[in-house]
């Protein structure tokens, strides 16, 4: 059986510092592409590196949400009514302060194909290694939500080779 990868939950200095000593990775929410470039890369790589261990993973958890350019805003709204109790916690709110987001809603990928595609592509220019994609579905009704989220999915699994 191969080593099973263990990824840290590691959003401050001391915690990514840990996780790149020791761990194989970090797993990142709330984190927009210059907090993970700035504040997240440079930190656990350099763990990593002076412990003599190989890059580390960075997964970034990120909503996405295909929709018509109309309806970005209602989608970033839903992002932080459905998402957003994060925010309350002071090591998200700092992490938010390495970044240009100001809530999840900020880090939402929401919009057409290209646009989504341009902003996960962001992610990985920034230093992301995987994504942990947040369905998003927007809509009126149970029907619209299950439409949307079946639209998303089916996107995301089209842009998967684009993403490799």
């Amino acid at each position: 059986m191969a080593p099973l990868p263990v990824l840290v939950a590691a959003l401050g200095p001391v915690m990514l510092t840990l996780a790149g000593e020791r761990a194989d990775g970090t797993v990142l929410w709330m984190a927009d592409e210059r907090a993970v470039a700035e504040h997240v890369v440079p930190r656990i790589t350099k763990a990593a590196d002076n412990a003599g261990r190989p890059a580390p993973r960075i997964v970034a958890g990120v909503p996405v949400c295909l929709c018509s350019t109309t309806e970005v805003d209602a989608a970033r709204e839903r992002a932080n009514r459905i998402l957003g109790e994060a925010e309350v916690s002071p090591n998200y709110q700092r992490l938010l302060g390495y970044g240009d987001a100001k809530d999840v809603g900020d880090i939402c990928a929401a919009g057409d194909e290209d646009a989504i595609l341009a902003r996960l592509l962001r992610f990985a220019d920034a230093g992301v290694t995987d994504l942990s994609v947040r369905l998003l579905p927007i809509g009126g009704n149970r029907d619209a939500l299950v439409a949307s989220k079946r639209r998303t999915r089916e996107m995301i699994a089209s842009l998967a080779t684009e993403l490799r």
